[in-house]
């Protein structure tokens, strides 16, 4: 053991003596952490300032109100043109979108929901998907709540029994009895519009409509919740990420340099040194964790739900990427190509893997392949215990997976280490 702690130790303060290693081990997942969490701290509120275009050709009563109603929302920008203004403005990128209402729109509950002949449309930037499905969400809104005031005038209520009645007698669709069935539900709303107090029927007609509340799933602990926590596991990834590349470069130069060869030649084995090089990147590894975790709590107060967890995640996940190390120290034979080779996997699993882009917005397709993605285990294990609070139970699947995958990835390095002969 003293022999294994002695080439740690050797290869560590290698490692250190490169300021450029400390950087990109620890000062830049630090950054990737602050950045990405301040961005990440409005997402829940959804887009802000989106600017938008609207054009009435209806220009009823109910299109008023619903513009009014819209100028309102804190979320967008609204600017009233016409149709060819605003159609150039989604084209050349100066406007999220395009709402076009369309004549009719406001004659009634009919025109508002006409699935054959739509009254609103929405004019959108293709590349600006994510905020136009946002737009829809808020134009629904806007019409429910709109609309909701408008069921509260009893007036426009009882023009609507009128336009319903005439509609069911020039129906050519309906039986005659259907027919006489609608017009006595007709007759019997009529009556009610017309008998029923203010203060009743006002009280019955709020404006809660769609009255939505929403319901926390995780579990009660002790401690603020922040953007950060969502953010850290990720910036721990990118940490880990660049010890593994590191050290797997240090194998190659090593082994080009010569060093290797003579460190085999001394009184330790080849194994010794293989098992020196794998300690000390799980030594760093589990000092970045370390470190970024510390700062983490007492910079950013991320609360860590479950420490006991939150090592064993950590501690699995640094056994992954040895492993990875190992096998990644022996795809080239040159510091250049193991390096090229090395980021590039590694950003490959990082892209997959959620390190990168949040797996919610990923297509299906590619959520598929995340996976194969030991990023993808290692996130789920460290927010496990971060913040999903996650039972020992459901901690032993993306464990085991991580464990699997390093074993597998450190057999197969040695291998082909101890097939080079160097």
């Amino acid at each position: 053991m003293g022999k294994l702690l002695a080439l740690a130790c050797k290869d560590f303060r290698v490692l250190i003596a490169d300021r450029g290693n400390l950087f990109w081990v620890f000062v830049f997942p630090a950054i990737f952490a602050l950045l990405f969490g301040a961005v990440y701290s409005g997402a829940g509120d959804g887009p802000s300032g989106m600017k938008v275009a609207v054009v009435d050709d209806d220009n009823s009563t109910f299109s008023q109100r619903y513009v009014s109603h819209l100028e309102e929302e804190e979320a967008l920008e609204i600017a009233r043109l016409d149709r060819e203004q605003a159609l150039e403005q989604v084209r050349k990128g100066n406007q999220a979108a395009a709402i076009l209402i369309q004549p009719g729109f406001g004659e009634g509950l009919g025109a508002m929901f006409d699935v054959n002949e739509p009254r609103l449309q929405i004019a959108q930037d293709p590349g600006r998907r994510m905020e136009g499905a946002y737009l829809q969400g808020l134009l629904a809104k806007a019409q429910f709540e709109v609309m909701g005031k408008q069921f509260q005038d009893r007036q426009w209520m009882r023009e609507q029994m009128d336009t319903w009645r005439a509609e069911m007698t020039e129906a050519n669709d309906l039986s005659g009895e259907d027919t006489s069935v609608f017009l006595r539900y007709f007759d019997a709303l009529d009556t009610f519009l017309e008998d029923v107090n203010d203060q009743t029927y006002s009280s019955g007609l709020g404006d809660g409509l769609l009255n939505i509340a929403t319901v926390d799933v995780q579990r009660e602990y002790d401690g603020p919740r922040t953007p950060f926590q969502i953010t850290f596991p990720q910036a721990m990834i990118f940490g880990i990420l660049g010890c593994a590349a590191t050290f797997a470069v240090s194998i190659v130069r090593e082994r080009t340099s010569g060093t290797f060869q003579r460190l085999c030649v001394g009184p330790i084995s080849q194994a010794h040194v293989l098992a020196g090089k794998g300690l000390a990147c799980a030594m760093t590894c589990a000092m970045v964790i370390g470190v970024l975790t510390l700062g983490g709590s007492l910079v950013f107060h991320v609360p860590i739900g479950s420490p006991p967890l939150f090592v064993l995640g950590a501690a699995c996940t640094v056994l992954c990427f040895v492993g990875l190390m190992m096998f990644i120290s022996t795809l080239g034979k040159t510091e250049q190509s193991v390096g090229g080779a090395g980021w590039a996997i590694l950003m490959i699993m990082a892209m997959f893997g959620g390190a990168m882009m949040p797996l919610a917005f990923m297509p299906s397709w590619m959520r598929n392949i995340s996976h194969f993605s030991p990023i993808k285990w290692a996130i789920l294990a460290m927010e496990g215990a971060i913040w999903r609070d996650f039972r020992f139970t459901e901690m032993l699947v993306p464990c085991a997976v991580l464990i699997a995958v390093g074993a597998v990835f450190f057999t197969l390095g040695v291998f082909m280490l101890r097939k080079t002969r160097l």
